[in-house]
């Protein structure tokens, strides 16, 4: 069987690639590992996300099911300051709001939302390798999770890595490796009667930092909080033996006031699961036949609420690509190496900021008092996403948060 693409990984990246591709007409198939609905953490998106919402018909639906985000707020454990952020005051104010979304419901519904555009979605699929003739991809080998013998193989014109951390192409064409300056570990949870905003700060993400590292919490439109915390390796290390990870967690909300009262009477709702290193990048994402979209592009400390940003609008960039790679065959690898570029140029401007973040540097602004107007702009105007900009076209800006913050890959 024969597709125009065929993409493996049906998170937000992938979905969303499948179904604008779907819309301009290509025949696409979408396979996925698990069954959705399935738990994920990366809870809270970014409102240049929203465009997309839009263009693929899901704006209602997504109004009706998920919590307005307004802006965030920052706690400092240590000096008691604190700082909100609307995203009114960014450069950008095309959208003033994001939404605050479970991710078993979002990822869910962006991959209904693919079938019924036309893509032909396969749940519990699994990928085994990537076909190539020479350097270009061909299609892929598969089979249905539960029949080992089922092997079958796919062709396509062109073929998407959207597989999140798991990388398929990775390993096969470039260099996976951990980011400098991130070694951190997050552990999470979902609770109840947890304390929130009121009115329109209710859908407000907070953001509490302490001396190991740094709290979020991300409040549900059904009354449930996300809730998360990301440490340092040397943290990670103090957990004692015998020492559950639940207690364990207490123990590291115990460390800041402000977390330890936010907590004082919630109830948890699922198991404490954590992840380690979880910050990596990918030396290549595109070439003859192929790109990798959202994740497996690689991935940065989850601070401002980056991987589902990435991947959505990353998908739209794909999109594109793939589009001039299919219809005008001898740009295709000018159109890849341009895709590289913005993806990789949108992700180090989150990159640098992060990595100042821990250093101190960006930490410092965060609670500046007073704070200048032109930093409250250029912080809102980063939390709000806006960092997909053409080559040579960069508000002025993201140049200085450049300067200031250079990212370092490696």
């Amino acid at each position: 069987m024969s597709y125009d693409v065929i993409i493996v990984g049906g998170g937000p990246g992938g979905s969303t690639l499948a179904s604008v591709l779907a819309l301009r007409g290509k025949s696409v198939a979408l396979l996925e590992a698990e069954r959705f609905p399935r738990f994920h953490i990366g809870e809270s998106l970014l409102p240049m996300s929203c465009e997309l919402f839009d263009e693929l018909g899901l704006r209602e639906r997504i109004e009706a099911r998920f919590l307005r985000k307004y802006g965030a707020n920052f706690f400092c454990s240590e000096s008691g300051r604190t700082n909100e952020y609307l995203f009114t005051d960014a450069y950008q104010r095309r959208f003033h709001h994001a939404y605050q979304v479970p991710r078993a419901d979002f990822d869910a519904l962006l991959l209904e939302r693919a079938g019924e555009l036309g893509a032909e979605v396969r749940q519990e699929w699994t990928a085994s390798d990537v076909v190539f003739d020479g350097e270009r991809a061909v299609g892929i080998r598969a089979r249905p999770v539960a029949d080992a013998a089922g092997t079958v193989e796919l062709r396509a014109r062109f073929v998407v890595d959207a597989t999140g951390r798991s990388t398929l192409l990775a390993s096969r064409v470039g260099v996976k490796r951990r980011l400098p300056e991130l070694d951190q570990s997050a552990m999470f949870g979902h609770y109840r009667d947890v304390p929130r905003g009121n009115g329109q700060a209710e859908g407000h993400i907070w953001v509490v930092v302490f001396r190991h590292g740094w709290f979020w919490f991300i409040p549900f439109k059904d009354g449930r909080t996300s809730v998360g915390v990301v440490v340092s390796r040397a943290w990670m290390k103090e957990r004692r033996a015998g020492e559950t990870l639940e207690a364990f967690k207490d123990r590291t909300f115990a460390e800041s006031p402000v977390a330890r009262e936010l907590m004082a009477k919630s109830v948890r709702l699922s198991e404490v699961g954590t992840t380690a290193d979880f910050s990596y990048s990918v030396s290549r994402f595109a070439g003859d036949g192929w790109l990798c979209v959202g994740d497996a592009c690689g991935f940065i400390d989850p601070l401002f609420s980056t991987g589902a940003h990435l991947a959505i609008k990353g998908a739209h960039l794909a999109a594109d690509t793939i589009e001039t790679a299919l219809a005008r065959p001898d740009e295709e690898r000018a159109a890849g190496a341009s895709y590289e570029e913005q993806i990789r140029s949108a992700a180090g401007l989150f990159l640098g900021a992060v990595q100042s973040f821990y250093r101190g540097e960006l930490r410092s602004l965060l609670f500046e008092e007073p704070q200048r107007k032109p930093i409250r702009q250029l912080i809102t105007s980063m939390l709000s996403g806006d960092v997909f900009h053409a080559p040579g076209k960069a508000p002025a800006w993201v140049s200085y948060l450049r300067q200031q913050y250079p990212a370092r890959f490696a």
